[in-house]
């Protein structure tokens, strides 16, 4: 697929997102000096009034004070200056949700605030382009997926002659020093200079940016195909991916200098998926699901981590024993 401009990328990926369930929205709908806006500030990131909208849908019966209470838990800042610690804080309030206290008559309840809806019924998706954020200096992100108000990609677009992959990279790391705040909720980041597509996560450098190469997990694109940004558009930034990435394809590791946030690969998203498939399908029989045979440096450690993670919240799976068996000791670690 060849792009004449950059805005000619721009429009060709909105597009896609809306295909994908995304409302679209120019950065100028969210500006603070219109009539009903969206954000108080250009310094605001999130969309509170989304967020608060989305948490009364996801989380019918709580009362409003209670949402107030617990979205304060992400719109305030807690690791200022540590961006990673920061998201790591914020992934874990996603992925649980938030524990709070409120009073039903003379009675104090405790219930666990949402703020994701995993079956995607009540989830406010949209796809903004162009979205103005202020922080250390202004800075105009070239398109940010929002769930329930909050910024979940981040996606830099740069060129069309499948040169300017490592300027986008670039510009992403501009962001994260002038507008931290953007990244406080991500999930990951999005590249692509119309022929090379990647995405990576908050900590990860240009060289750690994977290609997205199948939408279905069987039939992969080769590499370098000019069908790179729609495979990754349909594939990774469909919304049961995203979903499914955030809550169950993250970790972070702690590696001396601090935490580092890693994002399955769409080989790890879709072996895990298939292993989940069998071992249901094997209780009905012998209860033999098979074997998950790795290539060296396919990230075979972290694929059986997400596996373990998957299986262990699985609702069909009571209880289930896990046995692991390693080889080195920063395995053990």
């Amino acid at each position: 697929m060849t792009f004449l401009s950059e805005a000619d990328l721009e429009d060709f990926l909105m597009e896609e997102l809306a295909d994908l369930g995304c409302t679209l929205m120019h950065g100028a709908e969210t500006a603070p000096d219109i009539s009903q806006p969206l954000r108080a500030s250009y310094h605001d990131a999130i969309l509170e009034p989304v967020l608060l909208d989305s948490l009364c849908r996801i989380n019918p019966g709580l009362p409003e004070r209670a949402l107030v209470e617990a979205s304060k838990k992400v719109l305030d800042v807690v690791f200022a200056g540590d961006i990673i610690q920061e998201n790591r804080r914020i992934h874990r309030l996603l992925v649980d949700g938030i524990k709070t206290t409120f009073m039903d008559g003379h009675e104090e309840r405790n219930a666990v605030v949402k703020l994701v809806d995993w079956s995607d019924k009540a989830n406010d998706w949209r796809a903004v382009d162009q979205y103005d954020i202020v922080g250390k200096t202004p800075r105009i992100p070239d398109v940010v997926i929002l769930l329930n108000g909050l910024p979940l990609v981040v996606i830099e677009l740069k060129g069309t002659e499948g040169k300017d992959i490592g300027a986008a990279f670039n510009q992403i790391e501009t962001y994260k020093a002038d507008i931290p705040d953007l990244f406080r909720t991500t999930l990951l980041n999005v590249i692509s200079d119309g022929h090379v597509a990647r995405y990576g996560s908050l900590s990860a450098n240009l060289d750690r940016y994977m290609a997205w190469r199948t939408v279905d997990g069987e039939n992969l694109i080769p590499n370098g195909s000019d069908l790179a940004l729609e495979t990754l558009a349909r594939g990774l930034l469909s919304r049961e991916t995203l979903l499914d990435l955030l809550r169950w394809f993250v970790v972070f590791e702690d590696e001396g200098r601090g935490p580092i946030k890693k994002v399955a690969g769409y080989h790890q998203v879709f072996a895990v998926r298939k292993a989940v498939e069998a071992i249901g399908a094997a209780r009905g029989r012998d209860g033999k699901a098979g074997v998950i045979w790795h290539t060296q440096g396919s990230g075979k450690s972290l694929l059986m981590t997400f596996l373990a993670g998957r299986v262990m919240h699985h609702p069909d799976l009571e209880n289930p024993t896990l046995l692991v068996l390693t080889d080195r000791n920063d395995l053990d670690n």
